[in-house]
């Protein structure tokens, strides 16, 4: 009876893996204490430095989420930020816990030809709050930087407010709920990560199916096979042939005289056709580091 007990549990293991079943991904817990700010550039005086840091520490207490700021006095690239964002990450907060970095490029504040690049980089649970335009759902990223650059005018940054009005962006993205509809891959295992709806992450061979495209993309095609089968009847039944005045004759003891080509009436219909072209453009570009990390620059 034992063996046979191994034997099925065995067989039951095997099954789960061949079948690619969804596994959850959790994440390890957080100190809310372990977030901070680094003004690396010396831009805040000690004061704001004191006070936006143990602003921080309350707001990833109530996000449950790492948080760091770091105001940065050095820029080489794009890449080379975001990958300094996840190195960031690991140094601090490792990379299995829920974690946000915002780095905040002032390394050129006093020059205004300089274009600063920020970035906003998310990690595990974060990635679902703070979204960006890896696959579908909301480009929160974006959004978030579109409220902090008008406080980071060239040679007239406002680090201070920048950080605050940052602050005010997590909890309100927070409160407003993950995207469900979001999701991202991690090349160095393969797997596809979604969000369930109790909020556990889970990671699969393949990507999600999309069942409210899918459902669009039905409706829409039968509303044009709708359309198509109205037109047909309607042009059917609009342009029949009239009725022939013969058959309102009584042939019986009828009289006709000599043949002429004489036309009742004659109804003739033109429809012009408008045709009209338009042409669309555009792209976007996502880039993320390999080992799962997500996230969003922005150049000011």
């Amino acid at each position: 009876m034992s063996k046979l007990l191994k034997w099925t549990a065995a067989l039951l293991m095997g099954g789960v893996v061949l079948s690619g079943a969804v596994l959850p991904l959790e994440a390890a817990a957080i100190d809310p204490a372990d977030s901070l700010l680094v003004d690396e550039a010396d831009l805040l005086t000690d004061a704001q430095e004191t006070e936006l840091s143990e602003e921080i520490v309350e707001m990833a207490g109530y996000i449950d989420m790492n948080i760091l700021v770091f105001v940065s006095g050095h820029y080489e690239s794009e890449g080379w930020t975001q990958m300094y964002c996840e190195e960031l990450c690991e140094e601090y907060f490792g990379l299995e816990e829920d974690s946000v970095v915002l780095y905040m490029d002032l390394s050129g504040h006093d020059d205004p030809s300089y274009s600063p690049y920020d970035f906003f980089y998310t990690r595990n649970l974060a990635r679902f709050y703070y979204t960006d335009d890896a696959y579908g759902g909301s480009n929160r990223v974006q959004e978030i930087f579109g409220y902090l650059n008008p406080y980071l005018p060239r040679c007239e940054e406002d680090v201070y407010g920048a950080i605050g009005e940052f602050l005010d962006q997590l909890e309100w993205y927070y409160d407003l709920g993950p995207d469900y509809d979001y999701y991202y891959y991690v090349p160095d295992l393969e797997q596809y990560v979604t969000l369930s709806s109790d909020n556990v992450q889970e990671y699969s061979d393949s990507a999600p199916k999309s069942w409210g495209l899918a459902i669009l993309i039905g409706i829409v095609g039968s509303l044009i096979i709708t359309l198509i089968v109205f037109l047909s009847i309607k042009s059917h039944y609009r342009f029949k042939s009239a009725p022939s005045s013969l058959q309102y004759l009584n042939f019986e003891g009828a009289k006709f005289g000599p043949p002429s080509d004489v036309f009742i009436r004659k109804y003739q219909t033109r429809r012009k056709i408008e045709r009209s072209s338009s042409s669309s453009g555009g792209g976007g570009g996502h880039s993320g580091t390999s080992s799962g990390g997500g996230g969003g620059g922005n150049h000011r």
